[in-house]
């Protein structure tokens, strides 16, 4: 069992290497911008954590969240979460349990970006409150990963 951790956690290092690698040489060869070359390294080592995870070819569950909504905010101060107004709380966004989402966006040649990561951890929280069967994001160390 340890073994096991083990490999998954050379997954994840070897991961990270790779995603360090991929930005040392987009920043190098100027062919990318900052944005777009963390986001790709983030991507990557996120593909890479994922592939290490055993395949389950069964699996299809179908999750439907009703009256989804998400707010996307330039300033913790439209959070409606005090909590998550306080500049220190370093919270980037939130679900609740009434299927809404509140996550930070920002404002590029008139196009809202989301921070994908932050979207996709939250939405995975309304997925898990509709369907335990989805990982809680926040105790995936429960799980042994």
């Amino acid at each position: 069992m340890n073994a096991f951790r083990g490999a998954k956690y050379g997954y994840l290092v070897l991961a990270v290497w790779i995603a360090i690698g991929v930005f040392v040489f987009m920043w190098l060869s100027g062919c990318s911008s900052k944005y777009m070359t963390y986001r790709d390294a983030s991507f990557s080592a996120s593909h890479t954590a994922f592939a290490s995870l055993p395949d389950d070819p069964a699996l299809h569950e179908i999750i439907v969240i009703e009256g989804l909504i998400v707010h996307i905010v330039g300033s913790r101060l439209l959070f409606n979460w005090d909590d998550a107004k306080e500049a220190e709380s370093g919270i980037g966004g939130y679900a609740s349990n009434e299927n809404v989402i509140w996550v930070f966006g920002k404002t590029v040649n008139g196009k809202i970006i989301i921070n994908e990561a932050v979207l996709g951890h939250e939405l995975l929280h309304l997925l898990n409150w509709t369907n335990p069967k989805v990982a809680n994001p926040d105790k995936l160390e429960d799980l042994g990963l």
